[in-house]
């Protein structure tokens, strides 16, 4: 008799472990839906300031964009936003689509490109970019 107590009691804390896990993924897949909300609204701002020629806006979409936060993860699209921002003068920009250009991601790989967009953000004090452009001078695999 005191085996089947055990049971019921152990059947019971069960159920109450579901409920309870339940209720943990109800509020997980709760904040996760708001979270993309948020990203999804921010990323429309930040496309809107992108389209009015905001330079860190491009930039942000390009990054968004590599990573696939709050957009696809898509590294054309992301250089087509780094570039923008990097036509703009953003030395971050033109440091990462210099390093995109140098390994071939996302389009096909252009040392003349690499070497250019390196240059410009290096010009701008951007001091991976000056690294990377000394090692590409040494025949060195870039960072």
């Amino acid at each position: 008799m005191g085996w089947l107590i055990r049971l019921l009691l152990m059947a019971r804390s069960w159920l109450t472990l579901k409920s309870t896990l339940l209720k943990t993924k109800c509020g997980i897949d709760r904040a996760a839906s708001f979270t993309a909300g948020i990203q999804q609204k921010h990323t429309e701002r930040t496309r809107e300031q992108a389209l009015e020629g905001d330079p860190e806006a491009n930039y942000e979409l390009g990054e968004r964009a590599y990573e696939g936060r709050g957009l696809p993860c898509d590294y054309q699209v992301a250089a087509q936003w780094f570039a923008k921002a990097a036509d703009l003068g953003h030395a971050k920009a033109q440091s990462v689509l210099g390093m995109m250009f140098l390994i071939g991601r996302g389009m096909p790989q252009d040392l003349v490109k690499a070497r250019f967009y390196l240059s410009q953000a290096a010009e701008q004090g951007d001091e991976l970019a000056v690294k990377n452009l000394e090692k590409l001078d040494r025949k060195e695999t870039p960072q």
